[in-house]
């Protein structure tokens, strides 16, 4: 399928690897061009040179408000307006309410939260110059279900889903589209943080999934470059799990 994303220019938020590298290599292979960002150099550099001469860098931390303003700056340098924003960040670390400390939760709400918000702000100008704009934020399965260890994760990102919701009624009408994504278990060195090396850790998650396996960055990666398509320009306020069936709620 075209999913008309030729020569469109979307902004993916901390792709150097993993998820956001997944969705910015199904961009690229949809021939649009990509901004990433990552807080490293030598990372951004071995991206771009695997993603192509349709893609560019700029080292940003978009847990800082200051980065997030030089990202943008150099993506309105660029083009007259942005087609697409992915918004991305890694997550907050693991750990249970009695071994964090406030550092922590400011830390995480930065990282989570603040980046969304910052990221929005920043784009939405740019966003509102282009003919179908699109906005797509990475959450987690844990907005619906809180995962052992992962507190941080558990209290902040439903706070992503609440600012969605609410920007869908908002600029909807303005004809900015907005919807989130919720990964399971995709295997990136993120999941692997989480679950060590242990073989059997592994088998057994992936004994709870339905489908008998964790996801990939391409299956991700190809979702989202969907959804962030003129293809699903009727999607709006949608959250979507990419879980292999592993919520099992109703809702």
């Amino acid at each position: 399928m075209n999913l008309g994303l030729k020569g469109k220019t979307i902004l993916v938020t901390a792709a150097s690897r993993g998820l956001g590298f997944g969705v910015a290599e199904a961009l690229v292979q949809e021939d649009a061009n990509v901004v990433i960002c990552g807080r490293t150099e030598e990372s951004l550099k071995a991206a771009v040179s695997n993603l192509g001469k349709r893609a560019e860098y700029v080292v940003a931390d978009v847990s800082r408000q200051d980065d997030i303003k030089t990202l943008i700056s150099f993506v309105e340098n660029k083009t007259p307006g942005l087609d697409g924003l992915f918004v991305n960040a890694g997550g907050p670390p693991p750990g249970a309410f009695s071994n964090l400390s406030d550092k922590d939760w400011e830390e995480a709400f930065k990282l989570t939260l603040m980046s969304a918000v910052w990221l929005t702000r920043e784009s939405l100008p740019l966003l509102k110059k282009t003919e179908a704009p699109s906005i797509l934020y990475s959450t987690s399965i844990s907005v619906k279900e809180p995962i052992s260890n992962l507190l941080l994760s558990n209290a902040i990102r439903p706070g992503v889903i609440g600012m969605m919701r609410s920007l869908a009624n908002e600029i909807g009408p303005e004809g900015v589209r907005v919807n989130a994504v919720c990964p399971g278990y995709i295997y990136t060195a993120r999941v692997e943080q989480l679950i060590g090396s242990d073989k059997s850790v592994r088998e057994g998650l992936e004994t709870n999934i339905p489908l008998g396996r964790m996801g990939r960055p391409d299956e991700f990666g190809a979702t989202c470059a969907f959804l962030l398509s003129p293809v699903a320009s009727y999607i709006h306020g949608a959250l979507l799990l990419i879980d292999g069936g592993l919520y099992r709620g109703m809702m």
